[in-house]
């Protein structure tokens, strides 16, 4: 292509499958810009720019014809005659069209998608829905190949996470609710992070005891609702940023507020996202173990010193080394270890130099992410190149799994991001009986979770319909403070949802 013609044009005849065509486009095309045209009148014969891609939706004569055309090549997709009328043929004609878009773009740049046309966030729940639908395994795997052209082990991937989920999908009893606490604070800001999470000049910046108060308002509040209802707490996760950036007597206020509205023995998990090692100590891990969280994350990402300072991740491998021994003195029933895969400067050679010396740890729980390059991150803006190959990314999560295999870990949740490297996947791996519960609750969205702290999004779950309703709080943190201050918990929105639900 010449400099002229850097845009890749998608032309369409209204904006049905808009996002889904332009997503999928992306996987292929690594071009400045994608430009949709949306025009009634275009048709398969319509003269067009090129490179260029056309979706014809073809006349409801009774045939269920369309077609799609790559510049000069033509494809017809067949679809249920009536697929116009019926929302379950228009799902059918999504899929086929999508499968049309995905050959097309195979012939125009030849690329290995493993996860085929699949672009959103949770392959995991279509293999739910698929099992429950076809029953037999080989008919999932199967139609996971052949309808999404997802890659066969990928298919198999997904099939077994969901028959492993199912019995803990299963034990979600009535009216109950898994309550995430975010604190979007970190000691510096990672140059591959896109969250809202704001970095603080140390334990005494003043944003934190801000930020704390206005928390424990919204807090307060969400119990009470919850008590007054009779929910009842199934899982605790407290994320971030980095929570541990809290002192451990702003830590024990957290957990007493908690613990005054619940008796705290009685969630099946309480998990603290501990995160950066360079903010753990003896003293805020003994607070934590009075208010039985059972289940802590330690992250260092990596254990390759130099790419720990390009990514500007503040700590040092023995801070890893030493919170991971903390943890284990102090008896932590599961303790998660977090990797990135493909970060700045790192190949085969320094993900095995890693794996090697996590090994002798035997980590009850590893969870892996595929580097995510998103817009709003330091390594995009600043336009530092990612130089792994898709086939590199993939070599290297290969060698994940065959690490976790042989340390005995089950892959037993998984999702996946846009600019992904790979185009793979994240995903949790763990020990039998030791998975992350709120892990799995939260991606395959079958329970209630309440979200409360800036940025946290809570999803109320409809069971009748299978439905999920998004709540985002507002992402501003310094709006956030001044929210809670006037308003505090949003119980107006809260009981207009809930009489929804009922």
């Amino acid at each position: 292509m010449t400099d002229k013609n850097k845009t890749f044009h998608i032309y369409l005849q209204d904006e049905w499958l808009d996002y889904e065509i332009r997503e999928l486009v992306r996987l292929f095309v690594d071009l400045d810009e994608l430009k949709v045209t949306i025009a009634a009148d275009i048709d398969k014969n319509s003269p067009v720019a090129k490179p260029g891609l056309v979706c014809d939706y073809g006349v409801d004569d009774g045939s269920g014809r369309s077609w799609l055309r790559l510049n000069d090549e033509t494809i017809e997709v067949t679809h249920h005659s009536k697929w116009q009328q019926h929302p379950e043929y228009k799902k059918q004609a999504k899929r086929k069209f999508l499968k049309g878009v995905y050959l097309l773009m195979q012939d125009f740049k030849p690329t290995k998608l493993p996860w085929g046309t699949l672009t959103g966030v949770r392959p995991v729940k279509l293999a739910h829905q698929l099992i429950q639908h076809l029953k037999a395994d080989d008919l999932v795997i199967s139609t996971l190949q052949d309808t999404y052209a997802i890659a066969e082990d990928k298919a198999r991937l997904v099939t077994g996470i969901a028959h492993l989920q199912n019995p803990i999908l299963e034990s979600i009893t009535e009216n109950s609710v898994s309550l995430y606490i975010g604190i979007p604070l970190c000691p510096s800001r990672c140059s591959y992070c896109s969250f809202i999470s704001q970095a603080v000049s140390g334990k005494d910046d003043p944003l934190i005891a801000a930020y704390l108060e206005a928390l424990l308002m919204e807090l307060k509040g969400a119990l009470a609702w919850l008590n007054e209802r009779q929910w009842y707490l199934d899982t605790l996760y407290i994320g971030g940023g980095t929570p541990s950036i809290l002192t451990a007597t702003q830590i024990r206020e957290l957990m007493e507020t908690l613990s005054n509205a619940w008796p705290l023995s009685s969630p099946r998990e309480i998990t603290f996202e501990a995160g950066r090692p360079d903010t753990i100590t003896e003293e805020k891990l003994k607070v934590l173990k009075e208010y039985q969280v059972n289940r802590l994350s330690i992250n260092p990402q990596t254990l390759q010193p130099d790419t720990l300072k390009r990514v500007n991740r503040c700590h040092t491998v023995d801070e890893f080394y030493e919170a991971w021994q903390l943890a284990e003195n102090l008896g932590f029933q599961t303790v998660n270890l977090d990797l990135i895969v493909g970060l700045p400067g790192e190949g085969e050679d320094q993900l095995m130099s890693t794996l090697n010396a996590i090994k002798p740890l035997t980590p009850a729980n590893l969870t892996v992410h595929a580097l995510a390059l998103k817009r709003s991150s330091t390594l995009k803006t600043d336009a530092v190149k990612h130089q792994l190959s898709d086939n590199e990314s993939e070599n290297m999560m290969n060698r994940i799994y065959s690490f976790a295999k042989a340390q005995g870990l089950i892959p037993y949740y998984l999702y996946r991001q846009k600019e992904m490297a790979g185009h793979l996947e994240n995903v949790g791996f763990s020990k039998p009986g030791q998975e992350g519960l709120y892990n799995i609750l939260m991606m395959e969205e079958k329970q209630t979770i309440m979200g409360i702290g800036a940025g946290a999004v809570s999803k109320l779950y409809y069971p009748e319909t299978n439905r999920i309703e998004r709540k985002p709080n507002v992402k501003n943190i310094h709006v956030y403070i001044e929210r809670m201050k006037l308003h505090g918990f949003d119980e107006a929105g809260w009981n207009k949802a809930f009489s929804q639900k009922s």
